[in-house]
């Protein structure tokens, strides 16, 4: 196992007398003077027999004990402030609501609520909706530039990237700095508490051994989270409420001793384990990490960021003074305490961009005892993009063209729309009536059941149950009844088989008519011609119909009439009209065209955070190229002795050689040996 700088560590984690628990007298005799495994397997006997709680217990203990001074809920995924009553199923974004979170996610032990450690606490936690569902099942990891979710001044603790983590590339979802050890620690109590069947959990962090339990890029992670991160006092305190015989009757050992984390997978391993741990008297700024870097963000002209940064110390007796430099950087408060340093708290940076690039500052956090900078960094983006210049078609042939164009500072990609000269695509006999973009949840869509937003998409249903969206109120009077519901979406993950449901139904959400569609893996749209009420009272309702089976839901359009003869142009199969995205080349060559037809053509410019408008257009008339017969070296239409004079003048270097006319005997090269096999060919020799 990598050696972790322990000489520096070893301070680190050693904690004032002021944080120890409370530990019952003998409570850890039969682990003393072991080491390793041998110490993991003592520690399993002495926790692993506790009380299972239901899970509408679990919830009363969050209300009662995860509160912080001001009785708010104490949230690990936001910065949200949320009343023990807030608790809630379902949220369309960050800041409305919190719900139970299980940090080893409960699907890797079999998901059962019958299993103890679906409702163990010292896994639980309470955690926003959202945040908690943009997490998902993913393992605890490290990432870069990864997604953090926000709603105006509520922002995520955390974010889900690709991990950055050597032996494992996969998306992943970081917590913030000040709750890694807290999180480390409860996965050092969960292999322990049920190291007898952990084996057989193979998914995520897991590595499917009794010892060390976990993967090994795992186990590295979280001992470097938990060094960096050393018990609080809100640990402390919790660990004394679950060990009370009003719940689980247990304790974590890894708040009691920290120490022993190290004497199991770290450092100590070999060296056997007596109570008492480290202990100093130095001063020390465990978070934030002096000499790291902090990305505020990316974003535009006139929108601001803001990061949560945490602090951290230990042995601290001297204010903090915090300060930032950096063009359009500020931060927030200006002074920490000793006591909430030592406690763990968090300062907050704004970024308020005046232009365009990339903004770098400086923030300081220092006393006479301690100091640390971090580097801050934020990008901002061009609020607008030229439009790119369309230049000539190259390429031309009877069906076919390459369109071109410059390449435009800030563009990520290009659009490119073509058109058959004089031809106009076919306007609906339907009516547009809604038109629901549902990428980052619905706020006029009603939802019921488990539905949740996703990484783009509005998800409905759940592992343990099903979603629908219901539409507000649509008038099919004009229609005769007659509806048109187009739905773009693909299933969740590996949900093979997933089936979506559309209908329309009435004011008393009866159902008048519906359609059924098994969903593929990628976006695709999905079309239903139905009828309803020729009425104003129709509603469009979208649900999952099998249990463990999600649908990904994307955009939602509804006409009155029927639309299905209305398709979205794309790149292939319209000789007409064509609406290509994604280029990221300056040109594209547009095929299967009518043949000999005239086009027009333009192109915008995608940006990271605008897009262009359209550029100028240029128009093509397609046409076979000419063919030439052999030996007619001057293109003028015949083979005699002028186009010998030709021939001799582009070997001599008069005039430039036209390949291929000139190579008349197609060796590749052009010389006397073509003026013969020229002069054979007007001869009738050849």
């Amino acid at each position: 196992m990598k050696k972790y700088f322990i000489s520096t560590i070893i301070a680190l984690i050693a904690f004032p007398a002021m944080l120890l628990a409370s530990v019952p007298t003998g409570y850890y005799n039969t682990a003393q003077n072991k080491t390793g495994e041998a110490l993991l397997t003592a520690l399993y006997n002495i926790i692993k027999n506790h009380t299972k709680l239901s899970y509408n217990k679990v919830l009363s203990f969050m209300q009662a004990k995860d509160l912080d001074e001001n009785n708010h809920i104490i949230d690990m995924y936001s910065n949200a402030v949320y009343g023990p009553n807030d608790n809630a199923s379902g949220a369309n974004n960050v800041g409305q609501g919190w719900n139970r979170e299980h940090s080893l996610p409960n699907s890797w032990f079999g998901g059962s609520s019958s299993h103890t450690a679906y409702t163990d606490l010292f896994h639980l936690y309470p955690t926003d909706i959202y945040v908690n569902n943009q997490r998902g099942n993913l393992p605890f990891g490290e990432c870069a530039n990864g997604v953090r979710l926000s709603n105006g001044n509520i922002v995520a603790k955390g974010r889900k990237g690709a991990s950055t983590r050597s032996g494992y590339t996969d998306d992943v979802f970081e917590p913030d700095d000040e709750y890694k050890g807290d999180f480390a620690r409860s996965y050092f109590y969960m292999a322990t508490c049920y190291n007898d069947e952990i084996a057989g959990w193979t998914q995520g962090n897991l590595g499917g051994t009794s010892y060390p339990v976990f993967t090994d890029w795992t186990l590295q992670m979280l001992l470097e989270w938990h060094r960096l991160d050393p018990v609080s006092q809100k640990e402390i305190a919790r660990n004394e409420a679950i060990y009370s015989s009003d719940y689980q009757g247990n304790r974590n050992p890894y708040i009691d001793y920290p120490e022993l984390v190290e004497y199991v997978w770290g450092d100590k391993v070999g060296t056997n384990w007596t109570p008492g741990g480290s202990s100093t008297t130095n001063p020390a700024l465990t978070l934030p990490v002096n000499g790291s870097t902090v990305n505020v963000g990316s974003t535009t002209v006139g929108n601001n960021l803001s990061a949560t940064v945490a602090v951290k110390g230990v042995d601290l007796s001297q204010v903090l003074n915090v300060s930032v430099s950096g063009t359009g950087f500020s931060v927030y408060p200006s002074t920490i305490t000793a006591v909430n340093a030592s406690n763990g708290t968090n300062i907050y940076v704004t970024f308020r961009p005046t232009a365009e690039g990339t903004f770098t500052g400086t923030l300081t956090i220092a006393s006479s005892e301690v100091s640390a900078t971090v580097t801050l960094t934020a990008t901002v983006n061009a609020s607008s993009i030229n439009a790119p210049v369309a230049t000539d078609a190259t390429d031309i042939t009877s069906t076919s063209f390459t369109a071109n164009w410059n390449a435009v500072s800030g563009a990520q990609t290009y659009t490119l729309y073509v058109n058959k000269k004089g031809y106009v695509p076919p306007t609906p006999s339907a009516t547009l009536l809604l038109d629901e973009d549902m990428s980052s949840g619905t706020t006029t869509w009603t939802a019921g059941g488990s539905t949740y937003p996703e990484d783009g998409y509005l998800r409905l249903g759940t592992g343990s149950g099903n979603g629908s969206v219901t539409s507000p109120l649509v008038n099919l009077t004009t229609s005769n009844g007659v509806t048109t519901v187009k739905v773009t979406a693909r299933y969740y993950g590996s949900d093979t088989g997933t089936q979506m449901k559309v209908s329309v139904i009435d004011g008393n959400e009866n159902e008048l008519d519906s359609k059924t569609f098994t969903l593929t893996a990628t976006d695709a749209v999905y079309t239903a011609v139905l009828t309803g009420a020729a009425s104003a009272t129709n509603r469009i309702k979208i649900e999952s119909l099998v249990s463990k089976k999600r649908v990904l839901l994307k955009h939602v359009q509804v006409y009155a009439g029927d639309a299905s003869g209305v398709k979205a142009v794309s790149e292939s199969g319209d000789e007409n009209t064509r609406t290509i995205t994604g280029i990221t080349d300056t040109c594209y060559t547009v095929e299967n065209l009518t043949e000999n037809a005239t086009y027009e053509y333009k192109v915008k410019a995608i940006g990271a955070s605008a897009e262009s408008d359209w550029s100028n257009i240029v128009e093509v008339t397609l046409t076979a190229e000419q063919t030439f017969q052999r030996g007619d070296v001057n293109r003028d239409g015949k083979v005699n002795v002028n186009d010998v004079t030709t021939l001799i003048n582009m070997i001599l270097g008069i005039i430039p050689v036209d390949m291929p006319l000139a190579d008349v005997n197609e060796d590749t090269k052009v010389n006397v040996n073509d003026v013969t096999f020229l002069i054979n060919i007007i001869l009738g020799i050849i």
